[in-house]
């Protein structure tokens, strides 16, 4: 997508509840599913060649780290010759996997959660390099860009990786969240499955002859079973149907949990408010990579940024990773002041 066709960011609260939320999973990398924790093949190759000129004196900055990928594989590529990082994030952000990492890794590389790229908190030309993995599209490129001019130095590189418009990603993200909206509509699967937990629990107190008096037991059964039938035709016409195969395991576990008295009403109702907002989360973040995936004119518009602040691009190419294409990467060096 053009910047200018982008619509306005997020609020950040919003944002922020939905990234700490997801990045708490334990989720490495936004892209659980499709790229390995390892980023291996093409992806890791991009970032092996970036970093390879890179020494334990260098400083480095990576905006959007969620639970820092990156810094993660700069760690397993250095070693005790570590860099500097300051992994920067607008959500929260604590990876569990730091405090296992080697002590040259757990003392160079410091999470910032709660930090916006649109206002950094470090010095002017303090990093040798600075990275983002789908994370700069996401910001205000007006202001990040310009403070990326700021704190990296005159002499210093930054290089991206940004979700591609077109992109099998962006794809699977749109679909989400059509499929999404469908079941959470009003009437739709998620609350009809709620209309039915009531009478599933008196299945479990052995009440059954009761309900099949009851028209409005009947009515609830009834508008349930005609709603997964229909969940059935919806996952095979979707291209991608994951969120469907998903919602289909966890309502046939937690009705038959509740019929067979292994769950409480109160637990199945609760356990219904959370997926829901799993569902809601999990749409919000597809909504943004849509939003802010880049198309030519967008990245285009991404390069004058870079240029307006004192950076001369030196590459910019389609990233591939087997048959899939993932996104855009770009390389820039200051141009000196």
């Amino acid at each position: 997508m053009a910047e200018s066709d982008i619509p306005p960011t997020a609020p950040a609260g919003l944002r922020q509840s939905a990234w700490t939320a997801y990045w708490r999973t334990g989720s490495l990398h936004s892209l659980a599913g499709s790229l390995s924790d390892d980023l291996d093949g093409p992806v890791r190759a991009f970032w092996e060649e970036t970093f390879a000129l890179l020494t334990a004196q260098d400083r480095v900055i990576d905006i959007g780290t969620g639970n820092g990928p990156l810094p993660a594989l700069l760690c397993r590529l250095r070693g005790d010759a570590m860099p500097s990082v300051d992994a920067v994030d607008l959500a929260e952000v604590a990876p569990a996997w730091l405090a296992s990492a080697p002590p040259a890794c757990r003392s160079s590389v410091r999470f910032h959660g709660r930090t916006s790229a649109e206002s950094l908190p470090f010095p002017d030309h303090h990093y040798s390099l600075a990275v983002s993995q789908f994370g700069l599209e996401y910001t205000q490129l007006e202001r990040s860009v310009a403070e990326l001019g700021r704190v990296v130095r005159t002499d210093g590189r930054v290089a991206v990786l940004a979700h591609h418009a077109s992109s099998q990603l962006a794809r699977v993200a749109g679909e989400e969240v059509r499929l999404v909206d469908l079941l959470l509509s009003p009437g739709g699967l998620l609350a009809v499955a709620w209309d039915i937990y009531p009478y599933l629990a008196l299945v479990a107190q052995g009440r059954s002859a009761q309900l099949s008096a009851d028209p409005q037991a009947t009515r609830a059964r009834h508008r349930f079973n005609d709603a997964m039938r229909d969940l059935q035709v919806q996952i095979a016409q979707s291209p991608y149907p994951d969120v469907l195969l998903d919602t289909r395991a966890f309502l046939v576990d937690w009705t038959r949990a509740l019929a067979a008295g292994a769950a409480s009403l109160e637990q199945a109702r609760q356990a219904h408010r959370d997926y829901q907002q799993a569902l809601q989360d999990a749409a919000f973040r597809s909504r943004e990579l849509c939003a802010h995936a880049l198309d030519e004119d967008g990245l285009a518009q991404l390069r004058e940024r870079f240029a307006a602040n004192g950076f001369r691009v030196i590459e910019c190419n389609l990233l591939h990773h087997g048959p899939m294409l993932i996104g855009w990467t770009l390389r820039a060096q200051r141009a000196g002041d």
